[in-house]
C-alpha cells in the first residue's frame, strides 16, 4: 500500500457521513480509495469501470494459464509422459 496520497484515503466513519462525495471523487480522478479503520487500510473503493477492468484481466490471466496447461498436456501426450489410470489405485503407481 505504498504511494497512497491523502486524497486516495477516506475512514470508514466519512464514508457513513458522505458516501455520495467519496463515490464522486472516484469517478472524477479515476483511482481507488482505500478506506481506513483506526488508521488501518480496511476495503478499496473502486469505480465500476476500474472493477470490471480487473476482472476481465483475470479472466484474461485466467484463460490464459489454462491454455498454457493444454500446450503441457498436449507436449507430455505427444512425448508419452503421460500416466494412465484406469482405477484410482493406478494414481499411486510409481512411474519409471
Amino acid at each position: 500500500m505504498s504511494n497512497l496520497t491523502i486524497s486516495q484515503l477516506a475512514s470508514v466513519s466519512e464514508l457513513q457521513r458522505d458516501y455520495r462525495s467519496l463515490v464522486e471523487r472516484i469517478k472524477k480522478v479515476a483511482q481507488p480509495i482505500v478506506l481506513l479503520r483506526r488508521n488501518k487500510p480496511e476495503a478499496v473503493l473502486i469505480s465500476v469501470a476500474a472493477y470490471e477492468e480487473l476482472v476481465e484481466k483475470k479472466r484474461l490471466c485466467e484463460e490464459g494459464l489454462a491454455l498454457e496447461a493444454v500446450a503441457d498436456f498436449e507436449k507430455e501426450r505427444k512425448a508419452g509422459r503421460l500416466l494412465i489410470a484406469k482405477k484410482p489405485e493406478d494414481l499411486f503407481r510409481k512411474t519409471e
